[in-house]
């Protein structure tokens, strides 16, 4: 009769475990769940289904602002501050302030523009009301990337909502 006590509360205790290990099992598999699917971690909300709203400067050839565009002994070029807007009805608007140094003189200058965009999956092409040029960009998590070449010099410029 011991024995099949023991059985009985061998296989009772097994059973009991076997119940815990499922249920901590469940709220391992239930959090997992829950958790950020953000790539930048909880807390984090997602990156927007649109590319629509108002992007910084991030970096500029991969450097934080101020960034020298040009610069030697006596002279010095560079992009302070930048900001670029996309509006749902296809417009945008961009600001660049640049700071120009030499020799006891600094002068700060502001360029704008603006235009119409569309996008075409992660490429998205600008095109320039006051001349007609067209830029282009890629749009992905939250970042405006352009990539600008005038043959000799390559600027990347990093735009971030």
């Amino acid at each position: 009769m011991k024995e099949v006590r023991a059985d009985y509360h061998t296989s009772r205790w097994t059973f009991q475990r076997a119940r815990r290990s499922v249920f901590v099992a469940a709220i391992a598999v239930f959090a997992a769940a829950c958790g950020s699917d953000s790539p930048s971690g909880p807390g984090t909300p997602p990156p927007a289904a649109t590319p629509i709203g108002k992007y910084a400067i991030s970096t500029l050839n991969g450097k934080a602002l101020p960034v020298a565009l040009a610069a030697d002994t006596n002279y010095k070029y560079e992009v302070t501050v930048g900001t670029f807007a996309l509006t749902s009805d296809g417009k945008y608007s961009a600001v660049i302030t640049y700071r120009q140094t030499i020799p006891d003189n600094v002068s700060i200058f502001v360029d704008s523009t603006g235009g119409t965009w569309a996008l075409t999956g992660t490429a998205i092409q600008f095109t320039n009301s006051q001349d007609g040029s067209k830029d282009n960009a890629v749009w992905s998590n939250d970042l405006l990337t352009f990539v600008e070449t005038d043959g000799k010099i390559t600027n990347t410029w990093v735009y971030k909502r």
